[in-house]
């Protein structure tokens, strides 16, 4: 696919996820994480009892297989919760034996689920009697604060230059290598075959070469699409090359203002005021009412609360969107369908780039299969927000017909060969 032209600059917008990390060697995600807390803090007694890692214990064996679904867990927790008050297991001010014995009853008779038992006991761990359902959420987001502030620790850790200086070169060497294969695939100057050859060639000495002179042989394979505007947007913590526009959009490291959270809208429309029902998590009846949502757990307010606002722009005019390492969850949705919004997808002539690659654990085969199908979960979902809903079921359809969508592996292998 050629997406540039001669006489025109090409404006790229980058989406950057946690599979990006992982592939340029960083130990990131929620079982290495887990592992490490588990294994070390926990153990040395470094972590306080908290609520996030009784449930994450519980469940990362069983149904939590990315970060996607530990931001769904979250929900998950706080509709358990909601459910617990509204059906009178949780009242405020009752002790926390009595309440621990009426619910364990309740779970032997069949009334409610193992989740909402999992849920009530950890809740209750340590507590002498049972705070209101506002008490509840305000100690479950500090406590998730000290969750993201254990997890800013564990990537310091990998990334620290004094610690590990072996392993820090070679992360800043395959960003970069990363970072300049995807802005520079599919321009004019580049075809995939030419560009993994330059790249390559660069990568031969890169062990050997000084920090600012392997960046300067990276910037001139980058040079010959200089003319090109490119932005980026990263879901990960950690700060990329310093000459990109690049916005770290839950916090970095060197700030340390890390957030995880819940997607605003997901969250809305599991706390409607008509009630809702929880999945197959529910205690008592299939539908109930539940409080205000809890906005504070969402990532819009987090960013918000933790000064997050930049003037990072996305513009209409932008010619093509590349995405790699992100897991497409849910909880992120709203974010795509922002950048899509704002850059007209139905009516306008954005491409979108999909990339993916293989990775130890799962069968390439697989891999693909799963992206494809997040990759049309997410158009699909995007084309629910249509007001014309005709437009909105023949989005995929339109995007493929302009061959405006495609989905690419990455050879990473084949990048890092020299690394």
């Amino acid at each position: 696919m050629s997406v540039s032209n001669e006489n025109q600059s090409l404006k790229q917008l980058t989406v950057l996820g946690n599979g990006f990390d992982l592939a340029c060697g960083l130990k990131s995600t929620y079982s290495d994480f887990f592992d490490y807390i588990y294994g070390q803090k926990i153990v040395n007694n470094t972590s306080p009892n908290n609520f996030w890692y009784e449930i994450f214990q519980n469940y990362k064996q069983y149904t939590i297989e990315n970060w996607a679904d530990i931001e769904e867990q979250i929900l998950v927790q706080l509709k358990n919760i909601a459910s617990l008050y509204n059906d009178g297991l949780l009242i405020e001010g009752k002790g926390d034996s009595e309440t621990s014995s009426l619910i364990d009853s309740r779970y032997k008779s069949g009334d409610i689920t193992i989740n909402h038992y999992v849920t009530a006991e950890s809740l209750l761990l340590n507590c002498y009697k049972v705070n209101s359902e506002k008490e509840s959420q305000n100690i479950l987001k500090n406590q998730l604060s000290i969750l993201e502030k254990d997890f800013l620790e564990y990537l310091k850790i990998q990334i620290d230059e004094t610690l590990y200086p072996n392993l820090f070169h070679n992360y800043y060497l395959k960003t970069s290598i990363m970072l300049c294969y995807i802005q520079c695939i599919n321009t004019k100057n580049y075809n995939q075959s030419n560009l993994i050859f330059e790249i390559q060639s660069v990568s031969m000495d890169s062990r050997t070469l000084q920090k600012d002179k392997f960046k300067s042989q990276i910037n001139n394979i980058q040079s010959k699409i200089n003319n090109n505007e490119t932005i980026c947007l990263s879901f990960n913590y950690t700060k990329l090359m310093k000459n990109l526009n690049v916005r770290n959009i839950h916090g970095d490291l060197e700030k340390g203002n890390i957030i995880f959270g819940i997607d605003y809208d997901k969250l809305n429309k599991n706390f409607e005021s008509n009630g809702g029902n929880s999945n197959n998590n529910k205690a008592g009846n299939d539908e109930y009412k539940f409080n205000k949502a809890p906005f504070e757990f969402s990532k819009s307010y987090r960013v918000l609360e933790n000064g997050l606002t930049s003037t990072f722009d996305i513009s209409s005019d932008i010619d093509i969107i590349k995405i790699y390492g992100h897991g497409l969850g849910k909880a992120d949705y709203s974010y795509y369908q922002s950048i899509f919004d704002s850059v007209d997808l139905y009516h306008g002539k954005t491409k979108v780039m999909f990339f993916w690659s293989d990775y130890e654990g799962k069968e390439k085969e697989q891999i693909h299969k799963d992206f494809v199908k997040g990759v049309t979960n997410l158009i699909e979902e995007y084309g629910t927000t249509f007001t014309n809903k005709d437009h909105g079921r023949n989005l995929f359809t339109k995007l493929l017909l302009e061959n405006r969508l495609t989905i690419q592996e990455i050879p990473v292998n084949a990048l890092f060969l020299n690394v």
